[in-house]
């Protein structure tokens, strides 16, 4: 029905702690990482942020999110999970918990990547992971609109207080 970008994922989650996860994940679209992790590791909680919306790439382009939305509704209805239906920004600012678990595969814009990144990291906890997907994305050569800038920048202010675990099409990293 819709394409699983998380599928080949799940191997990383290796370096992630077999502790109840208080996790956060932004950019959602049909819920594949939040079934997985319900079915595969133990929750405590996990909040799920995303605007259902879509964004600039081409490969939204044909999708309807009206429907991407439906679909995750009907397969996410776990009382763990908060289905936070917003930008990253407006969750930051309503946020008052700590994650020990983030996962960040929202707007792949350079900026917001960046922002995302570094306003996660504040709410991360101390032996937390953060995983940033799609480090090596490419989206027609304009590096405005690809996160590999964004994560550099998260990794170069954040500097000395994580240390780094995977570092591939995905980065990973722990805080120190």
């Amino acid at each position: 029905m819709f394409p699983n970008w998380f599928k080949d994922v799940e191997k990383y989650f290796r370096h992630v702690p077999k502790i109840p996860l208080r996790a956060l994940q932004i950019g959602t679209y049909t819920g594949d990482a939040t079934e997985w992790l319900l079915k595969n590791r133990e929750i405590e909680r996990i909040h799920d942020v995303d605007t259902w919306q879509g964004s600039e790439e081409s490969a939204h382009e044909s999708l309807n999110f009206s429907s991407v939305e439906a679909y995750y509704d009907s397969r996410i209805t776990d009382d763990r999970v908060a289905k936070c239906k917003m930008t990253s920004d407006e969750f930051f600012l309503i946020n008052a918990m700590s994650f020990n678990f983030i996962y960040i595969d929202g707007d792949h814009t350079a900026l917001q990547t960046a922002l995302d990144g570094l306003k996660a990291f504040k709410w991360l906890e101390t032996g937390g992971v953060m995983a940033f997907d799609d480090y090596l994305w490419n989206y027609n050569g304009d590096p405005f609109l690809e996160p590999k800038r964004g994560v550099d920048a998260v990794l170069e202010v954040c500097k000395g207080q994580y240390s780094l675990i995977e570092s591939g099409y995905q980065v990973w990293i722990q805080k120190c």
